[in-house]
């Protein structure tokens, strides 16, 4: 499954909505009962949000090198953003999307895989349609744990 930044910064920004989803997500990533695909975008995103809520400098720090080290272990895959440019690219121009959010959605749509999100602009219903014409899809949170009842 890829996630984006939407649903990995909530493993370090406390008092997030789906804050006890996404740390089960993550104790299931570490677990090995979930595999994860993210893009390397998304080191860069997270740190901007926990930058913009004003966490301290050592705490982001901490985030990064948390992240880095969850994919060199091997708990996490990050595609390069050289791999994903130019889906991305077509992503932008036919869905609307900003860069991010289609780079994002390159990773998922490049490895056959259904995303993670609680982007809003990921979840408009042109999005979700576009993914579901795939065979893939755009999942939230709240429906993550409820739609394999409990199970990944």
């Amino acid at each position: 499954m890829a996630a984006d930044s939407s649903i990995i910064v909530k493993w370090f920004k406390r008092g997030e909505e789906f804050e006890e989803e996404a740390l089960r997500l993550r104790d299931d990533t570490l677990s090995g009962a979930v595999r994860l695909i993210i893009s390397e975008w998304v080191y860069l995103e997270v740190v901007r949000a926990l930058v913009k809520v004003g966490l301290p400098d050592e705490k982001i720090k901490e985030a990064y090198e948390t992240l880095r080290e969850m994919s060199e272990l091997g708990f996490i895959e990050a595609i390069p953003i050289s791999r994903l440019l130019d889906e991305a690219k077509k992503l932008e121009i036919r869905l609307r999307l900003y860069a991010s959010d289609a780079v994002n959605l390159a990773s998922a749509l490049l490895n056959s895989i259904d995303i993670l999100t609680e982007d809003r602009h990921l979840l408009r219903g042109s999005v979700r349609s576009f993914m579901e014409e795939r065979g893939l899809k755009i999942l939230q949170l709240k429906e993550l744990y409820k739609n394999h009842q409990g199970e990944i």
